[in-house]
């Protein structure tokens, strides 16, 4: 089978360190790829207390951003309290929970690794709102 898209290796080397046997790459039709790890771990605030983290990689990948964030099953705050700009899509065959969030993307900084990053700071984030 064909590589759908290829990692950068400081991507591989930290997928294979905090996530070891737990991520793949997935395709859907020509162009549609994504990386998915599953479980990922959430903060205490959210219920479920882990779910599948799903990351678009667009075509260009690194020069093109990835953006936004998707996670399956829902996941809610314990407290009850809202989260904001979230939508459902299907993407894989799944139906994933969109969180939208955007930033600035540096091409030759920014790759799958800072993206994960951003992802848990993000999720720490919300969960003090």
């Amino acid at each position: 089978m064909d590589e759908p898209y290829q990692l950068l290796p400081e991507d591989a080397e930290y997928l294979d360190a905090h996530y070891a046997n737990r991520w793949r790459k997935v395709s859907e039709g020509v162009g549609k790829w994504g990386l998915v790890i599953e479980p990922f771990p959430l903060p205490d605030a959210y219920l479920p207390g882990q779910a599948t983290l799903m990351l678009l990689i667009p075509s260009g990948y690194p020069g093109v951003p990835i953006d936004m964030f998707y996670l399956h099953p829902p996941v809610a705050k314990r407290s009850g309290g809202a989260i904001g700009a979230l939508a459902d899509e299907m993407h894989f065959g799944t139906v994933w929970q969109r969180w939208s969030r955007h930033y600035d993307w540096n091409p030759g900084e920014d790759n799958v690794t800072t993206h994960i990053e951003y992802v848990k700071n993000e999720l720490e984030t919300e969960a003090q709102r």
